[in-house]
Parts: C-alpha cells; structure tokens; sequence
C-alpha cells in the first residue's frame, strides 16, 4: 500500500510499503482523510518531534495522526467496535497510509462518527481538541477581551471554543490576509494584520493602555491573550497586551527558535501563565459535539 514517509528535513516521499496486520485486540482502517498537524509542519520542518509524531513501518517513519475512515477488520477480542463504523482518530500514528492498524490499548483514541458528519471535516478534531483545553484553562467571561496571536487551524480552533460558549470579544492577530478572512468567518470581532500595523499598539488603543510599576512598558487591557504562533517575537506581544493584575497567558505553540522571557513583566504584572499541550480524554468527545452540533464550522477552515 501506499503512506507518506518522512526521509529527512523538507524530504517527504511516498513509498509502498506492507498492508499491517491487526491482533485479536486491535482494528483495522481503510482511512478517508488525514489533516496536517502543527507538528507534522515541525516535522517537516526540522525534525522536531519526528518519534512522536510519525510510526516507524518497514523501517520508514510514516507521518500523520488525526484521520478519519472505515473499519474494515476488528480483533476478536475489539468490543465498542465493528465492521464497517465510521471513526476518527485522535494521535493514532501512521495516518498518512492507505491502511492504519490501531492496537487495543490505543483505542480509546478512536470515536465513532456521528451520522452526516463528512470524513474530511471530522479530521479537523484533533486541532480543536487542544483548543477546547487551553480555553477551559482560563475561561473568558462574557465581558472580558481575548488576544489570540496565530490564525492558524489551533488559533481559528481557540476563537471558534470562545465565541461558542461566550460574548466575549476577539482580537485575532496574523500577517496572512487569508486567514483573517477566515477568523472574519469564524467570528472574530477585531483582526490585525501585524504586517501592516503593530498589533500590540493597536490592542492598547482597543483596551486602553495602562501604567506598570517599575516597567519601562506599558500594558494593553486584554484579561487574557493566546500564543499561538510561536514565535519570540508572538510571545512577548502576548504578555505585553495584558492588563496588569488581571491577565492570563495561555502559552499554545511549539517554538523552533528560544524565546527570551523578562520574569519581572510577569512579576510586576501578577501574570498567570499556562502551557496548553494536548488534552484530556473527555475534552477530545466534547470538541467532537461541537462539530456535529453545528455550533462550531470546521468546513470553513
């Protein structure tokens, strides 16, 4: 059968490699759709987290792990599960293959597809997972103001998690046009395009800009902010636009290059700060009901 395999920064090929055989505990996947995460982009990328993002198979590492499609073999022992289920698969590795075998103790990341869901928008689950847990990290009230840096699939994912549950308003920050147009379409209030003017000293205009003891800069008025690009340039524009005593950091991204932290913004601001990666099982079901509700729109990502 055919995957995708990882042979070397920038360097994926397609090879042939064994249709994989399943135990008595296990299933098997012809699969439909397969989304590019974050960190397969890193994968590509640089390499970063190659072993936990790709399945060694054949002795190739075949990339991809948030898919979508039939089971067309179950073990003997597989219970919940059968022949001809609709499922998606949240960080089951080896997605991008014709086939993906999945071993019983990895099927508690598969979930069977509510009726008229499509394959291609239930793959986009996985990306909305992690949102779904970095918003209930510190979940803004309904007359709060929330900075998202990245408008990205897990920054568009963050915007549609509050603007689903809450009032709050949004300000989306990017340099791409095209996906502000997006954020646009998911509900953002504001968006910024940082090419075109510094998003920090738009956000103090938005917020107010407020005074910080012993800093030589200011602080914007939003009461909580999202990195999700994941950049050093991105992270400290995420501390700087937070009100002071009253902020919460939500750190979202995987960064290539180290970023410089100033621990006295953080200690003058009272800033809270959370690193968001990955999420619980009970968020992956929750993030799979706001896309079959309808209360979330992944088909316009």
């Amino acid at each position: 059968m055919k995957a995708a395999a990882y042979f070397g920064v920038k360097d994926i090929r397609i090879v042939d490699i064994k249709k994989p055989e399943i135990d008595d505990h296990g299933v098997l996947i012809k699969m439909r759709a397969c989304g590019i995460c974050g960190s397969d982009v890193h994968v590509y990328n640089s390499g970063l987290l190659l072993e936990d993002s790709t399945k060694e198979v054949d002795n190739y590492r075949i990339i991809g792990h948030e898919f979508t499609g039939e089971i067309v073999e179950t073990g003997r022992n597989v219970r919940g599960f059968k022949t001809d289920d609709r499922v998606v698969s949240v960080h089951n590795k080896g997605g991008m293959a014709e086939y993906v075998e999945v071993p019983g103790d990895r099927l508690k990341n598969l979930f069977i597809l509510p009726n008229g869901l499509k394959y291609e928008t239930a793959a986009t689950l996985e990306p909305l997972c992690n949102p779904t847990h970095s918003f209930h990290l510190r979940e803004p009230r309904d007359d709060e103001t929330v900075a998202i840096f990245g408008s990205g699939i897990i920054g568009l994912g963050y915007l549609q998690n509050v603007k689903a549950r809450t009032k709050a308003r949004t300000i989306i920050v990017d340099v791409s046009d095209r996906r502000l147009e997006v954020a646009k379409k998911c509900g953002a209030d504001i968006v910024i395009n940082a090419r075109k003017e510094d998003p920090v000293k738009k956000i103090k205009e938005i917020t107010g800009d407020y005074y910080v003891r012993y800093q030589k800069k200011s602080a914007g008025g939003c009461q909580v902010s999202v990195d999700c690009a994941g950049t050093p340039l991105t992270l400290q524009q995420c501390f700087e636009v937070l009100h002071p005593e009253k902020g919460t950091a939500i750190i979202a991204a995987i960064y290539e290059d180290e970023a410089i932290i100033d621990p006295n913004m953080l200690l003058f601001k009272y800033m809270t700060v959370h690193g968001s990666m990955g999420y619980f099982e009970h968020e992956t079901q929750e993030a799979l009901d706001l896309i079959a509700s309808g209360k979330v729109n992944r088909d316009i990502l």
